[in-house]
């Protein structure tokens, strides 16, 4: 049975955190993570059909141009509104799981679905913040992504608005900038290390397969979202750790601030 930690922990014990948040939600995340890993895998599969059918007929320009297509730009707007309304939903649902007070998973959609409006704001500021300081320099970038990371945790779990997620993870992080980045880092290593044996096996079924490609596109779309619905939650369980154990550092912080100034006798 989970138990939410009640003090700090360290990194090693964050990183434990997320890794039961993980193991006690899956059973019920998996179908939010499954919609999220199907929805890229149908989009990448479309793609990937346009793509053999123009270098079938030796035309790189046909490729370059399936890009550009308008209809490409509106599926990938459906699948950034799809995976984002459904991240939401796994985030509830991870929470719940681990302590939370959302537990159903019709629940959970309905709050991933219901805060779409605010998390697609956030997410463009988000990436206009993170577009700007990777365009002054890669520093600046890397410092914007390790501060603001944790606002889907906060707009989704927390309820805060577009720009308030934003400012809480900005405040959350403040003095906690590096063992937030190390913790997402390792994470993210994890997580590469799991997609490039993937990518392997892939690779592996595409030298089998080699005069079929529409059959290889079709076999290493299913591997990725068979494989992604066992991923994507380890990332999210990570935030949601990270996110935890930051708001215990922080009431902490201010709890001692307020006996600080209690006067003495």
């Amino acid at each position: 049975m989970y138990v939410r930690p009640g003090a700090p922990l360290s990194i090693g014990g964050v990183l434990d955190d997320a890794i039961k948040v993980y193991r006690v939600s899956f059973s019920r995340c998996w179908i939010p993570s499954l919609l999220i890993a199907i929805t890229a895998g149908v989009i990448g599969f479309w793609m990937s059909a346009g793509i053999i059918e123009a270098s079938s007929r030796y035309n790189p320009a046909a490729m370059m141009r399936a890009y550009r297509e308008p209809s490409v730009f509106g599926v990938y707007l459906l699948q950034w509104l799809l995976s984002t309304g459904l991240y939401g939903t796994l985030f509830v649902m991870q929470d719940g799981a681990s302590g939370g007070q959302v537990q159903g998973l019709g629940e959970a959609f309905g709050v991933g679905f219901a805060r779409l409006g605010r998390a697609l704001l956030a997410g463009v500021l988000f990436g206009i913040l993170m577009m700007i300081g990777f365009v002054l320099l890669i520093v600046p970038g890397f410092i914007v992504l390790g501060a603001l990371c944790l606002w889907p945790v906060a707009l989704f779990v927390d309820n805060a608005g577009a720009t308030e997620s934003l400012g809480i993870s900005r405040e959350l992080t403040r003095g906690h900038w590096w063992r937030t980045s190390t913790i997402i880092t390792v994470a993210i290593i994890i997580v590469l290390v799991l997609s490039t044996l993937i990518g392997a096996l892939a690779g592996f079924l595409a030298v089998g397969l080699r005069h079929d490609l529409a059959t290889v596109a079709a076999s290493v779309q299913t591997i990725s979202v068979v494989a992604n619905v066992f991923i994507l939650p380890m990332y999210t369980a990570v935030l949601i750790s990270i996110y935890r154990d930051l708001k215990l550092r922080r009431e902490g912080g201010d709890l001692a601030a307020r006996l600080g100034a209690l006067p003495a006798g």
